[in-house]
């Protein structure tokens, strides 16, 4: 399976939760900077759900059906191939 590129809003994001996470790194006070660091790492976790929401498998739909059959057809060809 082939991975999507991330798009143009997801990647907005990210950048934001990277300036949120330089940000605790900055010399601020400590609530700023475990605040800065919180809001980061929720954005990361809520942007990694939102990408494997994307990736899962949907059970509907129409590329997978009669993959099992063609699964078994492709078997029985190659034990004809090697009985040969």
């Amino acid at each position: 399976m082939t991975v999507p590129p991330m798009r143009p809003w997801q990647n907005a994001i990210a950048l934001a939760a990277t300036v949120l996470a330089c940000g605790a790194l900055l010399p601020l006070p400590p609530h700023v900077r475990i605040g800065c660091a919180v809001f980061a790492f929720a954005i990361i976790v809520a942007l990694l759900a939102a990408r494997l929401r994307m990736h899962a498998v949907r059970r509907t739909d129409a590329r997978t059906s009669g993959v099992y059959d063609r699964i078994e057809r492709i078997r029985a060809e190659r034990g004809e191939r090697r009985r040969r």
